[in-house]
């Protein structure tokens, strides 16, 4: 069994929108419900925490009214990223947990069981793809290529084992420390290398207006019959 810490407790002003844009609604139907749905749909995932702004607590509630709420639990998030993450998982109490951005509706069961399953063997598990894009590095005024066949694009879920995921979190804290992903505290705290758990395109955050219009077609189509919410074509 896993946990899950969803979060959503961002503002998204790039999208344009003048307020939380995992509250925008495709299909009558808020971003955050997508990723949510999908995790509720899962027989292994024990509880979900939603890390939210306090101030949209009552709208969320009414958002999941039609939900069971025996699996959910609410709390408000922290000031950056990793204090919202670290508000998340100590309500978490199974031996795996799962850290995944609410602003990624597209996440499948098929990525997440596999994120899951790797991270009892391995203690922490990222979900990335292989980059594209030709990538440069700027050193001492010099433009330097990097190998692409060895960078990858991280998304989430990212899946850590919560004990030691719980004491990183106490040494950061400690060290005032900020890392930019969920696995770096791992990374650095315990020497643990995570294993890679390959992603999807269509995994992606949605974060500027682009992003919402390009998801609006995605998940219309979805909804007009004209692809499947198991998205076995892209997993």
């Amino acid at each position: 069994m896993f946990d899950v810490v969803l979060l959503m407790a961002g503002r998204g002003t790039r999208t344009g929108l003048d307020y939380n844009k995992v509250l925008y609604k495709i299909n009558n139907k808020p971003i955050f419900r997508y990723s949510l749905d999908t995790f509720l749909e899962i027989e292994e995932c024990n509880r979900i925490v939603l890390v939210i702004n306090p101030e949209e607590e009552a709208e969320i509630k009414s958002l999941i009214s039609d939900v069971n709420l025996k699996k959910i639990k609410i709390v408000s998030g922290g000031n950056m990223r990793q204090d919202s993450v670290y508000n998340g998982i100590i309500e978490c109490n199974s031996e795996v947990a799962l850290i995944h951005d609410a602003a990624r509706p597209l996440i499948t069961k098929g990525i997440i069981l596999n994120v899951y399953r790797k991270t009892l063997v391995y203690s922490a598990a990222v979900t990335a793809i292989k980059t594209i894009d030709t990538i440069k590095e700027l050193r001492d005024g010099k433009l330097i290529t990097l190998d692409r066949e060895k960078l990858y694009n991280i998304q989430t879920p990212q899946g850590v084992n919560l004990d030691k995921f719980k004491n990183a979190h106490l040494k950061a804290k400690d060290e005032k420390f900020y890392s930019t992903d969920d696995v770096s505290l791992l990374e650095k705290y315990y020497n643990i290398s995570p294993t890679i758990v390959e992603g999807s395109i269509y995994n992606f955050k949605v974060t500027t207006s682009f992003d919402l219009e390009i998801m609006k077609k995605l998940l219309e189509e979805w909804i007009y019959g004209l692809s499947n919410w198991s998205f076995s074509w892209y997993t």
